[in-house]
């Protein structure tokens, strides 16, 4: 009997342990279940699969941009100054290859005589164009008398084409203006004056004062061909001496042109007032036929002692100028710039 008491009562221990084990054990999935369920739905809902590519495709590119940033740009973000008053009919709205819109900007600044300045203007950043001055007398600057964007440097881009004319005060010819020639090739990282260039225009023409035909002439001639060539190209026909008034006058005509020589005749008169004038109390100059040759890039008429020298200040004017010989009646002069009638 006792025997049989021991194996009941280890009978029910037992159960009673397993029946405690079993519902611990069933109670945990249920309530994993009930708590995961609405936390992934929830995320489901918020984030659909379009916004979560976009979300994606965002971060990569952020990604690609800092690890390749953009290239610096060609031409600097800093701004220069602007100096002096805006030249209007020399400023221009300009589509460089390189570049894009842009603007060109002339200005003149008034102190120290006239001394002109040029900026290059991409959207909000200004970048002056720096140039060297002539050394003789940089304070003489007073005009700018061309602008053009042309290439120059042969590389399809459009180039800075610049003429300045400014006097030097010196000389017979100080009063004259002398043509500058500023040339600013167009590059990847923004304008750079090309002396070069500059140089091989200048030698290509002789003149004193220059157009932009005559810089684009400049650099297809041979430096060697520049003096006849351009002599070649003188107009022919009648030129007037710029003091020319009703008391004093004096005509040059050109009737032949080349490198070997000058053919031309002259006629000048002087009256001391309008009374004498209508009496015929005229003092003459007179050269006929005259034939002046070349000396460097001059041409000289001699007679004796008398010298008569021709020089092109340009495409168009001559500036004659004789050696102060008496050869014409008294107060009869000739010495000035002849342009065309």
């Amino acid at each position: 009997m006792t025997r049989h008491y021991f194996l009941l009562l280890f009978s029910i221990i037992f159960l009673l342990m397993s029946g405690c084990n079993g519902n611990s054990t069933l109670s945990e999935p249920s309530t994993t279940k009930t708590t995961a369920e609405p936390e992934v739905s929830s995320v489901v809902k918020e984030v659909p699969l379009s916004s979560m590519a976009t979300t994606v495709q965002s971060t990569s590119n952020a990604t690609v941009s800092s690890a390749n940033p953009s290239p610096t740009p060609s031409v600097q973000k800093k701004s220069d100054p602007i100096i002096g008053d805006s030249l209007k009919d020399q400023s221009f709205q300009v589509n460089f290859e390189n570049f894009g819109e842009s603007e060109f900007i002339t200005t003149i600044e008034k102190v120290n005589g006239k001394r002109p300045h040029f900026y290059f203007k991409k959207g909000d950043s200004v970048t002056e164009l720096k140039y060297e001055p002539e050394s003789e007398s940089p304070e003489s600057f007073y005009s700018v008398s061309a602008v053009s964007f042309q290439d120059v440097s042969d590389d399809g881009k459009k180039d800075i084409i610049m003429i300045v004319d400014y006097t030097t005060g010196f000389g017979y010819m100080g009063a004259i203006p002398v043509s500058k020639l500023i040339i600013f090739k167009q590059t990847e990282s923004g304008f750079i004056e090309d002396h070069s260039i500059e140089d091989r225009a200048r030698s290509g023409v002789p003149y004193r004062i220059l157009t932009i035909q005559d810089v684009m002439i400049g650099l297809k001639t041979d430096p060697k061909e520049s003096v006849p060539n351009a002599w070649q190209r003188m107009h022919l026909g009648t030129y007037r001496w710029e003091g020319s008034g009703e008391l004093a006058d004096s005509t040059l005509t050109i009737k032949k042109a080349s490198g070997d020589g000058l053919l031309f005749s002259l006629d000048a008169f002087y009256a001391t007032n309008k009374e004498a004038l209508k009496q015929g109390g005229v003092n003459i100059g007179t050269i006929e036929s005259g034939k002046a040759t070349p000396s460097y890039a001059d041409m000289i008429f001699k007679d004796g002692k008398y010298e008569l020298s021709f020089y092109m200040i340009s495409s168009t004017d001559l500036y004659v100028r004789d050696n102060g010989e008496p050869y014409f009646g008294h107060n009869v002069y000739v010495n000035g710039i002849y342009s065309p009638k």
